[in-house]
C-alpha cells in the first residue's frame, strides 16, 4: 500500500505542482532518433526528451512521446540514460570489413640504382584477396615495376602473396599491408659498346603503411626489396663479362582504388 501511495503522491506532484502540460488537440511528437530515459526516486521511469534545464539545473524540463511537457525536480531523478537508434543515426563508418577486397595501387620508387645514382622508378601493383576480419585479410597480387627509366635497368614483374589489416574502425583509418614473393626480369640486348645483358629476377618483398580514406581510396608509404642478377657481355676491345648481384631498396609513395 505504501508504494502506491507513493506513486499516487508523485503522480499529484507531477500534475498539479508542475503545470506544463501541451493541450489536448495538439498532435504528439514522433519520438526522436536519441530519447532520454529518467529513473525516478520511486523506481519509476519516464522516457522522452530533456528539452531544457531550469534554476541552474534544479529543474529539468521534459517532454514525454506522447507530446506532454511537464517540469521534473532534478532531485527525484536518481539518473538520466540516453540512447539512440543506430538505424537512422548517419553512417559514419560503412566500410565492408568482411568478404572479397581488389586493391590496385601505384607509386614511385624512390632511391638508388646499383650504380649509386638516384632515381626515380615507377610501380603498378593489384592484389585481390578476402578479409576474415577487419584486423585480418590476405590476398595475391601481381604488378609492374620499373627500378631505372633512365635505361640502366629493364621491367620486373612481380607475383606475390599478401597479409593487410586496417587497423581501426573509421571512416578514415590507417591501414598495414605486407606482400612477398618472387618477381621475373626481363632480358635485354644493347648497342652500346656491343653488351649483351641477361636479366634474371628473384624474391621480393614490401610492407605499406598508409591510410584508407573512406571506403574505396588509399595513400601509402612503404619500403620495396627486389632482389636480381644481371649477367653481361661485351665485345668492346676485347671482349669481357660478368655478373652483378643486385639488391633494390627503395622507398614506395602512392595512392590506390580499393573495391
Amino acid at each position: 500500500m505504501k508504494i502506491h501511495v507513493r506513486h499516487i503522491v508523485l503522480g499529484l506532484l507531477l500534475l498539479l505542482g508542475q503545470p506544463r502540460f501541451l493541450s489536448a488537440q495538439e498532435p504528439a511528437t514522433a519520438p526522436p532518433n536519441c530519447h532520454d530515459i529518467l529513473y525516478l526516486s520511486d523506481g519509476s521511469q519516464l522516457r522522452g526528451q530533456i528539452t531544457a534545464t531550469l534554476d541552474n539545473g534544479a529543474i529539468l524540463s521534459f517532454k514525454t512521446w506522447s507530446g506532454i511537457v511537464m517540469d521534473i525536480p532534478r532531485a527525484s531523478v536518481k539518473r538520466i540514460v540516453q540512447r539512440c537508434s543506430e538505424d537512422k543515426l548517419p553512417k559514419v563508418y560503412d566500410f565492408k570489413e568482411t568478404g572479397w577486397y581488389h586493391h590496385t595501387r601505384g607509386g614511385f620508387l624512390v632511391g638508388q640504382t646499383y650504380f649509386g645514382e638516384n632515381v626515380t622508378g615507377i610501380q603498378l601493383l593489384h592484389s585481390s584477396g578476402r578479409m576474415f576480419s577487419r584486423l585480418l585479410g590476405v590476398g595475391l597480387g601481381v604488378g609492374v615495376d620499373h627500378f631505372g627509366l633512365d635505361g640502366s635497368d629493364v621491367a620486373t614483374y612481380p607475383v606475390f602473396a599478401e597479409v593487410r589489416s586496417y587497423l581501426t574502425a573509421r571512416r578514415v583509418t590507417p591501414y598495414l599491408a605486407v606482400g612477398a614473393g618472387w618477381a621475373f626480369s626481363g632480358n635485354r640486348t644493347t648497342d652500346d659498346f656491343g653488351r649483351l645483358e641477361n636479366w634474371s629476377g628473384g624474391w621480393m618483398a614490401q610492407g605499406d603503411l598508409g591510410y584508407r580514406i573512406g571506403n574505396n581510396f588509399t595513400i601509402n608509404l612503404g619500403v620495396r626489396l627486389q632482389q636480381k642478377r644481371r649477367e653481361w657481355t661485351s665485345n668492346w676491345w676485347t671482349q669481357e663479362s660478368g655478373t652483378d648481384r643486385i639488391l633494390h631498396v627503395r622507398f614506395v609513395v602512392g595512392a590506390g582504388l580499393l573495391f
